[in-house]
């Protein structure tokens, strides 16, 4: 990231995380959030997932649980959401969809099963001056 940022001087940085910070086998994402210091996040979310991978005794905690730590933890902002649709139809997909917009008031999509574009426009609301650039 630093190497990107100081020879190349990018408009955006995309960093991937590794699991939610409410998950227990992955504290790297801590060190991504804080050490990243992103001015945005796309969280990934499975709907159709009941418990942690792994860890059967853990529930699946819900997107807003995991959009709430994110924002305590760091100084940042989750601009939207992309499903993770193991375990759904495309009804489900559709209806999950419609139903995490309207909860979390945050746009949301399945980059592998809806245009992936839908990403990029995520990153282009939240910030306008990336498309004039």
């Amino acid at each position: 990231m630093v190497e990107a940022f100081e020879d190349e001087d990018p408009d955006v940085i995309i960093i991937e995380g590794q699991g939610a910070l409410s998950h227990p086998a992955y504290v790297s994402s801590c060190c991504i959030l804080r050490g990243g210091k992103p001015h945005a996040v796309i969280l990934q979310h499975a709907p159709g997932r009941m418990m942690l991978s792994d860890f059967p005794e853990f529930p699946m905690p819900t997107a807003e649980s995991e959009i709430n730590l994110i924002h305590t933890f760091a100084d940042t902002e989750v601009i939207g959401m992309a499903i993770n649709h193991e375990n759904m139809s495309d009804a489900d997909l559709t209806a999950a969809i419609a139903h995490y917009e309207s909860e979390l008031g945050i746009p949301v999509t399945d980059a592998l099963k809806r245009s992936p574009e839908r990403l990029v426009d995520m990153v282009l609301s939240a910030f306008p001056q990336l498309a004039k650039e």
